[in-house]
């Protein structure tokens, strides 16, 4: 699975309050328009081969973006909400890579915060 799918399903596996949909590359139009849901975007931020040897590699270093809009509505803490988030990652292998600082969306007037997380993917398969 790509690294987008795999922190998708490390965030849906965490069910973390306050946290209403997880999108994978990009988000439904429904998904913009909406002001009263915390939605979490997921991409892909490098996928760089490493481990060469032999004229090959065999792992990939990944890191993703993960950006959160949260609802206008939150009547929970933000705070609570990134630590689950960072530890749901941190628990499956990941490493918290950046952590930006929480921003008024300009259009949508939300709170947004922008998170990194890396792995490194060990290969198993020969190509």
């Amino acid at each position: 699975m790509s690294a987008v799918d795999d922190a998708v399903e490390v965030l849906n596996q965490a069910n973390i309050a306050g946290i209403d949909d997880i999108y994978g590359n990009n988000l439904p139009q429904e998904a913009i328009d909406s002001t009263d849901k915390t939605v979490v975007l997921i991409t892909d931020a490098a996928n760089d081969p490493a481990s060469f040897g032999n004229n090959d590699f065999w792992s990939l270093n990944q890191e993703i973006e993960t950006q959160i809009w949260y609802s206008q509505t939150l009547d929970s803490d933000p705070e609570t909400i990134e630590v689950s988030m960072m530890k749901s990652f941190t628990h499956q292998n990941w490493q918290v890579a950046a952590v930006r600082q929480r921003m008024l969306d300009p259009i949508s007037k939300q709170l947004m915060n922008t998170f990194y997380f890396s792995r490194t993917k060990i290969l198993k398969e020969t190509f």
